[in-house]
């Protein structure tokens, strides 16, 4: 199931997206409970989360025991781009807004 922070979020998610990143996030919300919190966002430099179509968003991480294991376990089935091996579809980190799990996507992205 796909849930959203707030109905400012899930406005923010109902930009154009990146079929594959829409792909990515169905097959993930049809296996766990998601929430988005962050979407489409204007920023002053290139991001996925500024691009049209939008190529990445934050999930929230704090309903998960292990948000580092569900990354991995995305990882596995998910490859961003395999001539950009030190990519990754998923990341749990921090970035200044608080842990979450960022998800993206490009062209090259497959799922295995």
């Amino acid at each position: 199931m796909i849930k959203y922070k707030s109905e400012d979020i899930k406005k923010s998610y109902e930009v154009e997206k990146h079929p594959i990143l829409e792909s990515l996030i169905s097959w993930l919300g049809f296996l766990i409970d998601i929430t988005i919190t962050q979407g489409y966002e204007k920023r002053d430099y290139i991001s996925v989360h500024s691009m049209i179509p939008l190529r990445g968003v934050d999930i929230r991480s704090r309903n998960f025991k292990n948000p580092q294991c569900i990354a991995d376990f995305i990882n596995e089935f998910w490859i961003y781009d395999k001539n950009r091996p030190e990519k990754k579809c998923a990341i749990y980190h921090d970035v200044g807004r608080g842990a979450h799990l960022h998800l993206q996507a490009c062209d090259n992205t497959q799922n295995l």
